[in-house]
């Protein structure tokens, strides 16, 4: 790093805290995430233009390489969650707007990441009223996610992973949408339907 970039990175820590600047043009502070504005906007556009598994996803059906977003992870998983789930489901992954999809692998040995991420998903699930009222059946439908993208957008040579615990993939085919801006608002339209709150 620069001294010039050192002297930005200092200047904007000290005016705004370790901030990033959002869609939305509100800062989101990653030491103080209860305190921000963020909007529905700003966590849709957020999932919708992170890719996941880092970016490593390749259609089962083309062969290709292939952007997969994090929108339609939660789209699809609260589309196949039972209704009194679906909106838990939909919101699930809030703290990856704002922190980005670090890998479950990557994830496993930065556990400072990993507290902070916490932080801002809680400050997410309390922003949008998400009630998260059943854990462990978002954790299992989670996992059957994993599996069904596993399948499908993934060179995968039936390797053991162990964090899938044998979770059965979904019936239906992933396809990914494209572009990234048509994910994000099908997970808008999603919100809208499932938390009703007006447009």
């Amino acid at each position: 790093m620069t001294s010039l970039d050192q002297m930005k990175e200092a200047s904007i820590r000290r005016i705004k805290g370790p901030t990033i600047l959002l869609g939305s043009g509100t800062y989101f502070d990653f030491e103080a995430p209860e305190t921000t504005e963020l909007t529905i906007e700003d966590v849709a556009f957020g999932l919708a233009f992170a890719c996941r598994f880092a970016g490593q996803c390749v259609s089962s059906r083309t062969g290709k390489r292939v952007f997969y977003s994090v929108a339609e992870h939660c789209v699809r998983m609260s589309e196949v969650a039972p209704p009194e789930l679906a909106f838990d489901a939909l919101m699930h992954e809030l703290g990856e707007a704002t922190c980005g999809d670090m890998t479950g692998p990557l994830r496993s040995i930065c556990p400072d990441y990993k507290r902070t991420e916490k932080r801002c998903e809680a400050a997410g699930i309390a922003r949008f009223g998400v009630k998260m009222t059943d854990p462990a059946a978002i954790k299992l439908l989670d996992l059957r996610m994993l599996a069904t993208e596993r399948r499908d957008l993934m060179r995968w040579g039936g390797e053991d992973w162990q964090w899938v615990n044998g979770a059965k993939p979904f019936d239906f085919e992933i396809v990914p949408w494209s572009p990234p801006e048509l994910a994000a608002e099908i997970f808008l339209d999603r919100y809208y339907e499932l938390s009703g709150v007006a447009r």
